[in-house]
């Protein structure tokens, strides 16, 4: 690695801990809105991969329903076509596998890729995550070109993904208390 490489590195890891700050502080004081806290979240999961966008997706309880909660960079469109197979999705999510589709033209679980394509997005690095005993998300990233995630980037997103969990367990409560 070259001189250049290490400051390029250090000055992502750099935006990655600003970043991952500055959401701390967001969560954590009492007049922000979960929405709000949300597409911070998933802004930043994007613009610092590099991605097309970024989806945080809802799982409760009973249903069998990924409700998108913040989405950044995607069309209404695509988030409403299915293309990923949520069957597969759910089971996956609730087995806390880190879920990396590194090309969609060639992947079975990508259900309606006529979708995929007119939006642009070829991979997705999807992290699962579990709210409490009855609720699950995932954040998902969505690229426009073939995406090996670094280890970095892996745990960045874990990082945001907790810190998005985090988010909507204090808005219960918050709500609770109400």
């Amino acid at each position: 690695m070259g001189n250049g490489d290490g400051k390029m590195e250090q000055s992502k890891m750099d935006s990655y801990f600003f970043s991952l700050v500055r959401v701390t502080d967001v969560i954590y004081s009492e007049e922000e809105d979960l929405g709000d806290v949300l597409h911070f979240i998933v802004s930043l999961a994007a613009e610092l991969t590099g991605a097309k966008g970024s989806t945080i997706r809802v799982l409760e309880k009973g249903t069998f329903d990924l409700k998108v909660v913040a989405n950044y960079g995607l069309s209404q469109g695509y988030l409403h076509s299915g293309a990923i197979d949520f069957g597969k999705s759910i089971t996956e999510i609730k087995q806390g596998d880190v879920i990396i589709i590194n090309d969609f033209e060639n992947d079975n679980r990508i259900q309606n890729l006529e979708a995929a394509r007119k939006e642009g997005v070829c991979s997705v690095i999807g992290i699962p995550f579990t709210v409490n005993e009855s609720t699950y998300c995932i954040l998902r990233v969505y690229f426009s070109a073939k995406k090996v995630p670094t280890h970095d980037e892996i745990q960045f997103l874990n990082t945001l993904g907790k810190l998005g969990c985090l988010a909507i367990e204090r808005a219960a409560i918050n709500d609770m208390r109400k």
